[in-house]
């Protein structure tokens, strides 16, 4: 009886969500199959052109934080990475038979919320405590109005990405299921094309905005002088 509620319950849970819990499983397993090649591989082996690709993949990443974030570059590559892939991986999932995670709110709401934490915990790494202290603004003294403006001026990030990815995303979907009602026969042509649009190209267009906005609003909250990294580290 217990496993007849537990598989009712399971039921009810939303595709959606199923479909995100599949591109976890997956990416963790690449990358557990990576990370073993990885730990294998010594100096002057060859690693082969996949591994080379991602190998050449995570350093472009590496490089991209280092040049925008400085010596923290090491708390934000890894995020922005898994956000790039997570997310990319979403948008295209509607061509694994999946349902898109990304064309729901909730689902870009939690993806805005790690990168507003991303981006203030950059900011209170470089800064310390001082951080807290932009809440002010320029003009200390009239912080009592200034405190509220710039707390709703970090979370508008908050918003306007989450609504940026679900809705280009959900226009994208809504587009393809009208291209598949009215293409009749022709849908043989016109599906793989839209999809090539719609889904791979809406998609590595809104990851990389959505990694840029989160780089972009963390390189604001670093100190001028650690954007440097010395001695190339």
């Amino acid at each position: 009886m217990m496993i007849e509620q537990v598989i009712r319950y399971l039921l009810t849970i939303p595709y959606y969500i199923w479909s995100s819990f599949i591109i976890v499983l997956v990416v963790l397993i690449c990358s557990l199959i990576i990370r073993h090649k990885v730990s294998k591989l010594r100096i002057g082996d060859n690693p082969g052109k996949v591994m080379t690709g991602i190998i050449t993949f995570v350093q472009f990443m590496n490089n991209y934080a280092k040049n925008n974030i400085g010596k923290h570059w090491k708390m934000l590559a890894p995020i922005i990475l898994s956000l790039a892939i997570f997310i990319f991986l979403s948008n295209i999932s509607g061509l694994f038979l999946l349902d898109t995670p990304t064309k729901y709110a909730t689902v870009t709401l939690a993806f805005a919320i790690v990168s507003v934490i991303t981006i203030q915990s950059v900011g209170l790494r470089s800064k310390g405590l001082k951080h807290f202290k932009t809440l002010m603004g320029p003009m200390w003294w009239f912080s009592p109005v200034m405190i509220p403006l710039n707390i709703l001026s970090d979370l508008t990030p908050l918003i306007s990405m989450t609504m940026r990815l679900f809705g280009n995303i959900a226009s994208g979907a809504a587009v393809l299921t009208l291209i598949y009602a009215v293409s009749g026969p022709a849908t043989v042509i016109a599906g793989p094309v839209a999809h090539a649009i719609f889904d791979i190209g809406f998609g590595v267009i809104q990851t990389i905005v959505f990694v840029l906005l989160t780089t972009v609003f963390s390189s604001n909250k670093i100190e001028e002088s650690d954007l440097e990294i010395k001695g190339g580290i």
